[in-house]
């Protein structure tokens, strides 16, 4: 029987993939693990080329601002001249914000609108031909928790409002692109120790309440580590999963805050 959730010479574009700690890097770990050739793009370009020259493999790392429709394009097609086209998508970049509603300006909104959403739609739109082209694909987009309960995690309304928005564009992709071989799913971690606690404007006196809430609470008593979600990334982009797709995935150990 052969070994399952392998993706031997699968060319996968992991965005979000630059943090030294992050989801992105674990998802390209695990994808590499299973044989594909991965490229992992950020808008920390030092910070993907360091990861994929940690991977080795012939890992390709990227600087790509998601939210730039030209920057897009550009990392998409060096990752076609080198590694070939692109048959798994792996939207991880994002960021988030702890501002309270009433202090939200709508420049901060904007910007992780553009990131968390925007960005998405254009990464999934520059690499559909690549998936078309080829009869099979597989899009995995990084929700949130909050994106199904309005924040109550970590990340307040704006960044809530951009993860809810993935369910939106995952299920509409998902029905015009499953007839052309391409699954489309989204997973929705909870609490993640990763470092987007501290970009995202955490104070420690926070991440230290939400994490006691986890482990009091969660009936997996523990935080997630990032290579839990790459687990359940690792399986919506195999053929195992192939049957499985518009579906928002909760990775959170059971944690369903009030």
């Amino acid at each position: 029987m052969a070994e399952p959730f392998r993706l031997d010479g699968r060319v996968t574009l992991v965005t979000g993939a630059g943090s030294a700690r992050g989801i992105g890097r674990a998802v390209a770990a695990a994808y590499a693990g299973a044989g594909a050739r991965v490229a992992l793009a950020d808008v920390d370009g030092d910070g993907a080329r360091r990861n994929a020259a940690d991977l080795g493999g012939g890992a390709l790392g990227l600087e790509m601002d998601v939210a730039d429709q030209a920057s897009v394009a550009a990392a998409a097609a060096e990752v076609r001249q080198r590694l070939g086209r692109i048959e798994i998508l792996v939207c991880s970049a994002g960021i988030t914000r702890s501002t309270a509603f009433w202090d939200i300006t709508p420049e901060e909104f904007d910007r992780v609108m553009a990131v968390n959403v925007r960005g998405t739609f254009l990464c999934l739109r520059e690499v559909v031909p690549d998936m078309r082209a080829g009869g099979w694909g597989r899009v995995v987009m990084l929700g949130s928790q909050a994106g199904k309960q309005g924040g109550g995690v970590f990340g307040a309304t704006h960044y809530a409002t951009s993860k809810a928005a993935l369910r939106g564009l995952c299920q509409g992709a998902a029905r015009e692109l499953g007839p052309l071989g391409i699954t489309c799913n989204v997973i929705a971690p909870g609490m993640v120790d990763t470092e987007i606690m501290v970009t995202g404007g955490a104070t420690p006196e926070l991440r230290d309440e939400i994490a006691e809430r986890v482990t009091a609470t969660a009936p997996i008593r523990r935080i997630a580590s990032p290579e839990d979600i790459a687990a359940a990334a690792l399986y919506l982009a195999s053929a195992e999963a192939g049957y499985v797709t518009g579906e928002v995935l909760d990775v959170n150990g059971g944690a369903y805050f009030d």
